[in-house]
């Protein structure tokens, strides 16, 4: 079954803090056997300390992503989904691009970029993060970088991004907002996992929800486990969200996660456990990746009109 994966900061663990690909969690060979066929690798500005430097960083990031080990889709993707790993390359933290859609071409040129997550966990040029509890939305430069975005096709990933700013983006982005690694905020309260009504806006532009596999974003207590990750899958499909559920992993940027979810040969075994609480395979297929794929391919369309 072809498995999509919308988030995971292996390229930031191999180019920035200089780690052994081997050791990542997201190999080519663990790819492989967890049936991802498409991996989306962001290119993480870094924490505050890192601010001066995010815009070098990604530089770096994109010099070594043949470190990765996979081909990246640096053009359109195929017509149908691929059967062996492939990568896309994301933005996380918006302040790699400096406030300038100049910088928001340099990359997208060069790497062909799928999704923006506006924000990290700190302000930048063009909002506010979740962690922080600020009420403001998006600055001047977050409105005007939204429209570029939609001319690219690049999809505004709001998983760090402060609710005001998040309605912002359903306001003014033609594309439909994202979240590609976030959770259910009734089930687990973080302030980076969303509200019934955020889920229900993202369903209603036909956007997209990667769960998150790091525990302290499935349960408020205690060491998290599979069935957390489906309590949360479930909780979103109950609000009518099937179409737009996937996955986010996280992986090679969290310190914990439900046994036997630690890297990407941990798919079959969640995929199975959905099968086992009554899904049937095409919703399955659906979550598991053909909803990711489908949007990708839609935002590619909208690019390309």
């Amino acid at each position: 079954m072809f498995v999509a994966d919308a988030h995971c900061d292996t390229l930031y663990s191999i180019a920035i803090q200089h780690g052994d690909p081997a050791a990542c969690a997201v190999t080519p060979e663990r790819l492989a056997q967890g049936g991802v066929g498409v991996q989306t690798f962001a290119m993480f500005a870094g924490g505050q300390d890192a601010v001066k430097r995010a815009h070098q960083n990604a530089l770096d990031m994109l010099a070594a992503r043949d470190s990765l080990g996979v081909p990246l889709y640096l053009d359109a993707l195929p017509d149908t989904p691929p059967e062996t790993p492939h990568g896309v390359l994301s933005i996380e933290g918006g302040e790699i691009l400096e406030g300038s859609l100049e910088r928001l071409n340099e990359f997208d040129e060069a790497a062909r970029i799928r999704m923006i997550a506006l924000t990290w966990n700190f302000e930048n040029q063009i909002g506010f993060p979740a962690k922080g509890g600020s009420a403001k939305g998006l600055k001047p430069f977050g409105i005007r970088l939204l429209g570029e975005m939609d001319r690219r096709g690049i999809l505004p990933d709001c998983s760090h991004l402060n609710e005001a700013g998040f309605w912002d983006v359903v306001e003014h982005a033609a594309l439909p907002p994202i979240a590609s690694h976030s959770n259910l905020k009734k089930l687990c309260g973080h302030s980076r996992n969303l509200t019934d009504e955020q889920v229900k806006a993202v369903i209603a532009r036909g956007g997209f929800i990667g769960i998150n596999f790091y525990s302290c974003f499935l349960r408020d207590e205690g060491a998290a486990t599979l069935e957390d990750v489906f309590r949360h899958i479930d909780g979103i499909a109950q609000l009518g969200g099937i179409d737009v559920l996937g996955f986010g992993s996280d992986f090679d940027g969290i310190d914990a996660w439900p046994e036997g979810l630690g890297d990407p040969t941990g798919f079959p075994a969640l995929l199975a456990l959905l099968e086992k609480h009554g899904y049937g395979r095409a919703d399955i297929e659906k979550i598991a990746g053909l909803n990711l794929w489908n949007l990708l391919k839609r935002a590619e369309r909208i690019r390309t009109a």
